[in-house]
């Protein structure tokens, strides 16, 4: 990987991952954040910019780790100081807003690389490759899960509006898996127990989606949160007329470090121009299922996004 400078915006547990992975690939890291950017550089051992405007001086990289509410306004600054850009998903909490900022950054000619990790882990990027191969023959139905405990109260993750719950925050991974595997979404029915209400994530909460894709194969996602001792798990299923595949984390666990290969290829793609694994318009395309999903579950009827 070619010398970077990263300017890594954030500091919780998504900037501490990221920073682990930029540093195996060495790269020199700079951090800024509005109240912890010191004892974050001191806990990691990078450096802390003295501003905002000061890391966007110092980077080569902007790597954007900071709650969704901020992300559309970090990307508009980084397209402005003319940086690339890898930014945690989801890309921005509305369609809207996410495609008014990839068709900014594509008419500044600037890269904007969605964080989609799960693309890197090897079971999922194996089931890909199986699918794309035709291994499988022609899939008809797939099953991801995933499940972990409920994010901390008294944070912004509770605010249903800046964070999109469950169904924006945390199944937009799988969205983002079906369609990679299975094409475009033409149809959305999502499901909550309990609902948002008063614009407050609920604490303990399943949803449940089912995506009709447009090559007719049908994705059924399931997630849930549940209470503080919840080990995290993922799981998916898949079948074809030739064959299966399937995965279940608890049982096979993820191999290799997938954040380090995911900002590996993003740093190559930036630094030689090469396709990275993720797009922008993949990043736009997760959101738009999530907000369909999000749109299902609370007016209990099927949204269609062709």
């Amino acid at each position: 990987m070619a010398h970077h400078t990263i300017g890594l915006i954030g500091a919780g547990f998504m900037a501490a991952t990221h920073a682990a992975a930029w540093a195996q690939l060495g790269a020199e890291i700079v951090v800024w954040s509005p109240r912890s950017a010191q004892s974050f550089a001191s806990q990691h051992g990078v450096a802390a910019a003295d501003s905002f405007e000061d890391l966007l001086h110092r980077a080569t990289i902007v790597d954007i780790a900071s709650p969704t509410p901020h992300h559309a306004e970090q990307i508009r600054a980084a397209i402005s100081a003319d940086l690339p850009i890898v930014c945690e998903k989801p890309v921005a909490r509305t369609t809207d807003v996410a495609r008014d900022l990839v068709l900014s950054a594509e008419a500044a000619g600037i890269p904007l690389l969605p964080a989609h990790v799960v693309r890197y882990m090897d079971a999922y990027a194996r089931a890909h490759a199986a699918v794309a191969s035709g291994a499988l023959g022609r899939v008809s139905r797939a099953t991801f899960t995933r499940e972990a405990a409920t994010p901390a109260g008294g944070t912004w993750f509770d605010d249903d509006a800046a964070s999109g719950g469950i169904l924006m925050d945390f199944l937009i991974h799988d969205f983002d898996q079906a369609r990679w595997m299975f094409g475009e979404v033409q149809r959305v029915e999502a499901t909550q127990h309990p609902a948002t209400e008063g614009g407050i994530v609920p604490a303990l909460v399943e949803a449940r989606v089912e995506l009709t894709h447009v090559g007719g194969a049908v994705t059924n996602v399931v997630g849930r949160w549940g209470p503080p001792e919840t080990e995290f798990r993922t799981t998916f299923r898949i079948d074809g007329d030739a064959g299966e595949f399937d995965h279940d984390l608890s049982v096979e666990p993820h191999k290799g470090d997938a954040y380090r290969a995911q900002l590996s290829d993003f740093a190559d793609a930036i630094t030689d121009g090469a396709p990275a694994r993720v797009t922008a318009a993949d990043g736009l395309a997760a959101v738009r299922i999530a907000e369909a999903a999000h749109r299902s579950a609370a007016s209990g009827t099927p949204v269609g996004l062709i």
